[in-house]
């Protein structure tokens, strides 16, 4: 029996790793892939014949051959299957329709009208599933069809669970949230933090093994990639580096701190020194409050191209302190700051370059697309629903 077992899980372990390596390359033959990762050509045969009859992979030709018989190339079949990815934050909702081979289909965005109280967490989950409904109607015909959906949350989450343990910025604590959409929706559903999701996202389309991503919008969290894992800590929490001080005597946070980098560091931050400048800011801030106020400062406003000088100089404030402590060799900066990136990098380059140690200041920091987060909830979603990809994230 037990040896009967362990044929089973070795197989699966070889088909996994077979799987994982069509899903990186664009094509590849059997022979490349028995070289590639020392199975015998019998096995990879026999393997790929699964995958085959399984429609995540697909034969797309020949290739050649300095003699004998030309190669079969193979590729992952992008279209096997489609996957779900929503981000929740304060002021919107986005979600996003992606392939297995991770192209979007459909992506939108929902504000979220601030001038009335915090949603309840009902009221909350009825947009989700509103807006996974209506990425369905969106959703082509494939082998596998809508596998499942990923919800990347501004918070403390059991991703194991799919809970969310504390959601400061939403007002939200002890929230059972996948239940609470499965309750509605048939759909697999996991859930993790956001900036996981960022971080998840950003790994999957670099492979930089040692990265950070940093999402910045009302609140701030970091997701640590280390030698390609991502870090997770002892409860499953790490990564909430908004919540440490940068001033022992600054402004209080919903955590309980005082002088946390997200206070400074956030559209909040940037709301701050508009004000200290003389500027009316709306509160509670509107979802298009970053894209207002970098037209102002593109236009030519002082006040607005100042404040949003002090801005990079706060995010460069806790990155340096990240960069000298995790040694990253690129940051990737998400969320509704990264659409002021013009106006907030070359601050927090030429930071780096005077504050950081030395071999930090090697470090690649750049802006990503605002849909990071939910293309990584929806990267989760594929990994976790299909069992065979590669889950050194998960």
């Amino acid at each position: 029996m037990s040896t009967t077992v362990d044929a089973s899980v070795m197989r699966n372990v070889n088909k996994r790793t077979v799987l994982g390596l069509l899903y990186q390359r664009k094509t590849i033959s059997r022979a490349d892939i028995s070289r590639q990762t020392g199975l015998n050509r019998a096995t990879v045969s026999s393997l790929v014949d699964e995958l085959i009859s399984d429609k995540f992979v697909v034969e797309v030709g020949t290739g050649t051959s300095s003699g004998g018989r030309k190669p079969i190339i193979l590729q992952f079949n992008a279209d096997s299957g489609y996957v779900i990815g929503v981000d929740v934050q304060i002021t919107h909702i986005t979600t996003v329709l992606i392939n297995a081979g991770r192209q979007i289909a459909f992506e939108r965005r929902r504000d979220i009208d601030r001038q009335s109280p915090l949603l309840s967490r009902e009221q909350l989950t009825d947009f989700i599933v509103e807006e996974i409904q209506l990425a369905k109607t969106h959703c082509p015909p494939s082998p596998h069809g809508l596998m499942g959906v990923g919800v990347g949350l501004p918070g403390l989450v059991n991703h194991h669970q799919g809970y969310a343990l504390y959601l400061p910025n939403l007002g939200i604590n002890d929230w059972a949230i996948a239940d609470a959409i499965s309750r509605q929706e048939t759909l697999p559903v996991f859930v993790d933090n956001d900036a996981n999701c960022g971080a998840w996202w950003q790994y999957l389309t670099s492979r930089v093994p040692h990265q950070l991503f940093i999402n910045a919008g009302i609140g701030l969290g970091v997701g640590v990639i280390i030698n390609g894992h991502l870090y997770r800590g002892a409860d499953g929490i790490a990564g909430e580096a908004g919540h440490h001080s940068i001033s022992p005597v600054g402004e209080d946070c919903s955590c309980g701190n005082i002088g946390c980098w997200e206070q400074y560091a956030s559209e909040r931050g940037l709301a701050h020194a508009l004000q200290e400048r003389g500027i009316d800011v709306p509160w509670p801030l509107p979802p298009d409050f970053v894209d207002t106020a970098f037209r102002a400062a593109q236009l030519g406003s002082h006040a607005h191209q100042t404040a949003f000088e002090i801005l990079g100089e706060h995010l460069a404030v806790g990155l340096v302190n990240l960069l000298n402590m995790l040694n990253p060799s690129a940051v990737y900066i998400g969320g509704t700051i990264a659409d002021a990136a013009p106006l907030v990098l070359p601050t927090i380059h030429a930071a780096i370059e005077s504050r950081a140690l030395r071999n930090n200041r090697r470090v690649t920091v750049e802006a990503v697309p605002a849909n990071s987060v939910a293309l990584g909830a929806a990267g989760l979603a594929l990994a976790q629903s299909i069992d065979l990809l590669p889950t050194s994230l998960v």
